[in-house]
């Protein structure tokens, strides 16, 4: 990594950290705990995060001129521009993938020809750009909500090299700019019905393409044997014991009707991880 963590959370004001983590496109092919299935898991995220960071562009830009405050007006290019960065930073994985033999191309060409060719076409074309909107907020709870449970409990520790500071730095910045797209929501499309819609739809997109690619990956790969998958169960399961259970309750948050992003907190616990770095 280049450039060091020089600027400090502030959900205020987010910063854009142009970073280079250098070693993401060298990694072993089981980079996280020598563990299939987590690693498969996390594949799986980076095959989506690249593309699904670009529609989290594209939903918000249609409503920038709409946006009164100034405040907000920044906070929403400083979004942009981390958004920007962390697909970046994603897309370098693949590189890695591509060495193990992994099919990360062509599932990413189908996750992109489905979900944005067809699904959110068809989406945007019967309910207009605000539902874009609404699942781009929802889909940003969720991975804030990801991003401190992962920080809260060191999730990342056995990530190989590089790959745990790419996982802590997207943690932190998914807090820092949590509550922006959220507020351009409520700003430009305040309504419960939308709210919660646009949550449904992101709930069922997110987990079912996440697990569907993360066994995609398991199957395409050689290496993982069923006797290395009943290997791998046992610390795989310890995870997720660690992030299912939270991860329920912050997507039950949502639903309040005076919820708000900020409720959640997390700021305090992404500088101290960001500054760790």
């Amino acid at each position: 990594m280049k450039k060091p963590f020089v600027k400090k959370i502030d959900g205020n004001a987010p910063s854009v950290r142009k970073l280079d983590f250098e070693g993401l496109d060298d990694l072993p092919k089981y980079y996280f705990h020598d563990n299939s299935i987590i690693t498969h898991s996390l594949n799986s995220f980076h095959v989506i995060f690249p593309e699904g960071e670009r529609f989290f562009i594209r939903s918000v830009k249609p409503f920038q001129d709409r946006i009164k405050s100034e405040t907000l007006r920044n906070r929403v290019k400083a979004f942009i521009g981390q958004e920007v960065q962390h697909g970046k930073e994603h897309e370098r994985v693949w590189d890695s993938l591509r060495k193990s033999a992994l099919p990360v191309d062509r599932i990413a060409a189908f996750y992109h020809r489905i979900v944005y060719k067809v699904i959110f076409a068809f989406l945007g074309f019967v309910f207009g750009p605000k539902i874009n909107l609404s699942i781009t907020a929802a889909l940003e709870h969720y991975t804030a909500t990801l991003g401190e449970i992962s920080l809260k409990y060191d999730l990342a520790r056995d990530a190989y090299g590089d790959m745990r500071k790419l996982l802590v730095w997207h943690a932190c910045e998914e807090i820092e700019h949590k509550s922006v797209v959220y507020d351009v929501m409520r700003e430009v499309a305040p309504g419960y019905f939308l709210r919660i819609a646009g949550f449904t739809i992101a709930t069922v997109m997110l987990w079912s393409f996440a697990i569907l690619f993360q066994y995609w990956f398991l199957i395409a790969d050689r290496e993982a044997t069923w006797k290395r998958f009943r290997q791998d169960r046992g610390y795989a399961r310890d995870y997720m014991r660690l992030t299912v259970p939270p991860l329920f309750g912050g997507a039950l948050q949502y639903f309040k009707p005076n919820f708000h992003p900020d409720q959640m907190g997390g700021y305090e616990l992404a500088e101290t991880s960001l500054a760790a770095l």
